[in-house]
């Protein structure tokens, strides 16, 4: 899934009940799974210099980036913070984590090639999926319209709820999926992807 959404399926899903006003915490566990990919993509497009090809389909399979793409997307280690924060009592933590977690368990379904480590440090087998979230030749353009659909939907739910830090939070993460959208637009115009 697009980091967007994650954002939005997280908020949805972990932003209920006790955890409502925790919204700081669930965007932050939402977005921290894929916070090192936009590191790894500003330091191969703005350092090194590389075009959008060599990034994503030489670049990203680097050893050393896969292991740091999973530490941040692992469950076991997700599961250590839960049962930290569970234990201490910390509910902002706990839903920090949580929405880590639902994050993760939304990529696991959806990523062939390009999957995650979802269960370092135990082993380094990968779920290669018979679903892509991008690639229309898995299923790409039915999973980007549920996406879509869901970002637009969850976005419209969020700002409608209190406290105002949901409003904010689904605002951001609509405009920000429909820029993303148009960065790719003009990149595969462009026959850079």
């Amino acid at each position: 899934m697009n980091t967007p959404a994650h954002v939005i399926v997280g908020a949805l899903v972990v932003g209920r009940g006790r955890l409502a006003e925790a919204w700081g915490p669930i965007t932050a566990g939402s977005l921290l799974p894929d916070l090192p990919m936009f590191g790894f993509y500003l330091h191969q497009r703005l350092v090194a210099g590389h075009p959008e090809r060599v990034i994503w389909s030489e670049r990203y399979f680097d050893a050393s980036w896969q292991a740091f793409f999973d530490v941040f997307n692992s469950l076991p280690l997700i599961a250590v913070g839960l049962a930290i924060a569970a234990w201490l009592g910390r509910e902002r933590w706990l839903a920090f984590f949580a929405a880590m977690a639902v994050h993760a368990l939304l990529d696991l379904p959806v990523h062939r090639e390009d999957a995650h480590g979802h269960f370092f440090p135990l082993t380094d087998w990968r779920f290669m999926s018979p679903v892509s979230y991008w690639d229309p030749a898995h299923y790409g353009t039915f999973v980007l319209a549920i996406e879509t659909l869901a970002v637009v939907a969850g976005a419209i739910v969020l700002m409608r709820r209190e406290p105002r830090g949901w409003r904010a939070v689904g605002a951001v993460t609509l405009a920000s999926y429909l820029a993303f959208g148009v960065f790719v637009l003009v990149a595969w115009s462009r026959g850079a992807l």
